[in-house]
């Protein structure tokens, strides 16, 4: 579990270190085959035997983590993140976490930081808790038909990758990486490695060729931490190195060499007892941390790290060695370990889930009110009525009259492009205001303004809509308009092909102006990276500096609306302005504008922000001639 907590402190360090949990899913698949075999499961006694084992070596620790995050979470969090926590306390306690996440996680393109969702890291519990309740069925079918076992594991094994990898290829990464289906293969793979162990071939193995094996097997676990990073595509085949490189690992300890010797140092067997209450311990403790925005540095990581570690030996010492070696039968070991603590979390998860996250006891008066208030205040453009954005475009938004800011009936001008377009809409209708115009709006989300091959650009699954909503509006839109205003997150497309788009982009800009089009185009925003659109509501009951952090012009959006100008300087009459200067007015860049959150998210302007903006670009006088 190192390389689990050390990539989640800093995946600098081990850029590939979640595959922990997929070498812990292979051991515990080898653990369990390996129990079950010596049990010789054959009655239903040894069945509830087993089942009675896992209970006390799992729930209670499990649920005293869970029950703590939930109660320190109704300190901390905000009252709509104090309700799902409590949806997903209660998915945990009934051993469903990895199926809440994968039908509930947000993963689009403005969703919260999931770094801040306190369980996340019970989806791995819940996988193999309902591996628990199939493996054992299997196993007393194979414990019969010995010859068996091997074929059908690797039946298993390949069926399971490939769902993984049809899940990944078709744009379903949740079910793909949270589900078991998909992440079966790693548990089976230790139970394939369990019973190759066992063969004559691998009894017969020398000591030395098992200590080859174990060192490739090594290679392969320390090479997919090294060179897989959060990005990759996974499970799926990207996954098969990491656990192979297990299952030889497992195997070499078939008979003792110096590996194993390696292996069963005090080091490496204190930090495998501790193992599961470090998992358990760690991710809540940073996703707090993150949460009320505390930087995690190489001293602050250092110290998490040490606490990390001093809760696990408490966890150890006072849960885990205290129940695991009860002898309470298994009527008594469910009912107090099991049914008890989930029956009281689902309680108090409904109750949270009723009141709306609210619990008047911990917050000051009126806190419901601001909580809303800011909400309302730095919630995305495309929630109100008059900004017409959506993934794919139909044509009755290409018509909607709540979409004219002005006078829809003198309406000339088109403000065009993907969600840094809408973002604007604020500063543009002040702006407009003072000259008496109006303009219509429209946007496709991750989807450049281009006239032609816009999907090319866009992000997977997304192209075909792109595309459609481009054509949609070159066709039925640009034409009826003489002003043209186009803004993009350029740095989106850079990124997947940066000559490509700028050339691109100069053709479509090109093209208006010949159709006779006057053309504005505006550049892209300074991002905060740290910025936290619901700081101002944390801060209501925690003592959270909002606005202490400043930023300096980043280097890439300056170099990014550099290369967009240069792109479009031989295009004659174009005209680029950008609004940096009102949100870096002194050189120093802040989110914030009179004590008043300006941003949605890292690199959007919230609504009422970009309204705020626009009063300050008409005072300052600096872009009267945008319209």
């Amino acid at each position: 579990m190192l390389f689990v907590v050390i990539f989640h402190i800093n995946a600098a360090l081990i850029p590939g270190g979640f595959v922990g949990v997929d070498l812990f899913f292979v051991i515990s698949g080898y653990v369990i085959t390996q129990r079950i075999y010596a049990d010789n499961l054959s009655s239903i006694a040894d069945f509830l035997e087993f089942y009675r084992r896992r209970l006390r070596r799992i729930a209670p620790a499990m649920f005293f983590v869970t029950a703590t995050t939930l109660a320190v979470g109704a300190i901390i969090l905000l009252p709509g993140d104090l309700v799902r926590l409590s949806q997903s306390a209660i998915a945990t306690a009934f051993s469903a976490a990895n199926i809440y996440f994968s039908l509930f996680l947000d993963t689009g393109y403005f969703a919260p930081d999931s770094r801040t969702i306190p369980l996340l890291h019970m989806w791995s519990l819940g996988v193999e808790e309902q591996f628990y309740l199939l493996w054992p069925l299997l196993l007393y079918v194979l414990l019969k038909r010995p010859r068996w076992a091997i074929p059908s594991f690797i039946v298993i094994v390949v069926a399971s990758v490939a769902w993984g990898e049809f899940g990944l290829r078709t744009y379903n990464f949740t079910s793909a990486y949270y589900m078991l289906p998909s992440r079966a293969f790693q548990l089976c793979a230790g139970g394939l490695a369990f019973s190759l162990s066992r063969t004559k071939k691998v009894q017969r193995a020398s000591p030395n060729v098992l200590l080859i094996a174990g060192f490739l097997g090594l290679g392969a676990v320390v090479g997919s931490a090294i060179f897989l990073h959060e990005t990759t595509p996974f499970p799926g085949i990207n996954a098969i190195p990491l656990t192979a490189g297990a299952v030889a690992l497992l195997m070499s300890g078939t008979k003792p060499q110096f590996l194993t010797s390696l292996l069963s140092l005090w080091p490496a067997r204190q930090i495998g007892k501790l193992s599961y209450s470090m998992y358990l311990w760690h991710w809540p403790l940073l996703a707090y941390m993150r949460y009320l925005d505390i930087e995690i540095g190489l001293v602050s990581g250092i110290v998490v790290f040490l606490t990390i570690l001093s809760f696990s030996i408490g966890s150890y010492r006072l849960i885990e060695e205290r129940f695991r070696h009860s002898q309470q039968s298994f009527s008594r070991t469910f009912t107090t370990m099991a049914a008890a603590p989930a029956l009281a979390i689902l309680i108090a998860g409904v109750v949270i889930s009723k009141a709306g996250g609210f619990i008047p006891a911990l917050a000051p008066s009126d806190y419901k009110e601001n909580v809303a208030l800011v909400e309302e205040q730095t919630k995305q453009a495309f929630r109100y009525s008059y900004v017409c954005q959506a993934s794919r475009l139909s044509a009755k938004q290409t018509q909607n009259t709540k979409c004219v800011i002005g006078d829809g009936s003198s309406a000339r001008t088109l403000v065009w492009g993907d969600s840094n377009a809408s973002h604007y809409i604020g500063i543009l209708g002040e702006l407009a205001k003072v000259d008496g115009i109006s303009f219509r709006n429209i946007a496709h989300s991750d989807c450049p303004p281009l006239l032609q091959n816009a999907g090319h650009f866009s992000s997977g699954r997304r192209a075909r809509d792109c595309q459609y909503s481009a054509d949609l509006v070159t066709k039925t839109l640009l034409p009826n308009y003489d002003h043209i205003i186009i803004s993009a997150a350029y740095s989106n497309y850079f990124a997947r092909e940066e000559e490509g788009f700028l050339a691109e982009f100069a053709k479509t800009i090109s093209s208006l102006r010949k159709a006779g089009k006057r053309v504005t185009v505006l550049g892209q925003v300074v991002a905060f990276p740290d910025y936290d659109r619901l700081c101002a509501a944390k801060a209501l009951r925690l003592p959270i500096d909002c606005q202490a952090k400043q930023a300096d012009l980043s280097a890439e959006i300056a170099s990014v609306n550099a290369s967009v100008k240069r792109a479009i300087s031989g295009i004659e009459g174009v005209e680029y302005y950008d609004f940096n200067s009102l949100i870096c007015p002194y050189g120093e860049c802040s989110p914030y504008l009179d004590g008043k959150a300006l941003y949605f998210n890292s690199t959007h302007l919230s609504v009422t922000g970009s309204w705020a903006l626009g009063s300050a670009a008409v005072r300052s006088k600096l872009y009267d001639g945008i319209f």
